[in-house]
């Protein structure tokens, strides 16, 4: 699994910060209309407030990984979010969150969803990559800055 097969820079979003996690799943789908990677920002919301209610998907260290599936994507998805300020996901460490991988595909790639969360936990586990990651300015500097640390995971 390397992230670069499935992460654009430009499926970056970027926010100050978000009222709770409703909002920020709605900011976040729109976004994804916007890029026109899916049709329903409504059900796409609606997915992930599901799916966040059912448990966290903060897995600590700042990081969460919120993961859907729906036959609004034909290929599998991944973006991620960076909130500057933080945003309660009820993680099991109680830092706030603001790094998010969003996950997506139609349930055909159930194995790549287990895949991706793996890789995710290894890259996140062991240092504190919100750290790395607070002074970035733009959505090419955060994928550029997460290129780098999964090299560490890689060698």
């Amino acid at each position: 699994m390397k992230l670069a097969k499935f992460l654009k820079a430009e499926n970056i979003f970027l926010t100050e910060n978000s009222k709770d996690t409703g909002s920020f799943y709605g900011e976040f789908s729109i976004f994804l209309k916007e890029k026109g990677l899916i049709e329903d920002a409504r059900k796409i919301k609606r997915l992930f407030v599901k799916r966040e209610s059912i448990q966290s998907t903060g897995i600590g260290k700042g990081v969460a990984t919120p993961h859907i599936f729906s036959s609004e994507f034909s290929a599998f998805l991944l973006a991620v979010a960076f909130i500057r300020d933080g945003l309660d996901f009820k993680a099991p460490d109680g830092r706030i969150v603001q790094l998010v991988f969003l996950i997506m595909s139609d349930d055909r790639d159930i194995g790549l969803h287990l895949k991706t969360l793996a890789h995710l936990a290894r890259l996140t586990a062991g240092t504190d990559i919100i750290q790395g990651l607070k002074n970035a300015r733009s959505a090419t500097e955060i994928y550029d800055i997460l290129m780098e640390k999964e090299k560490t995971i890689l060698n």
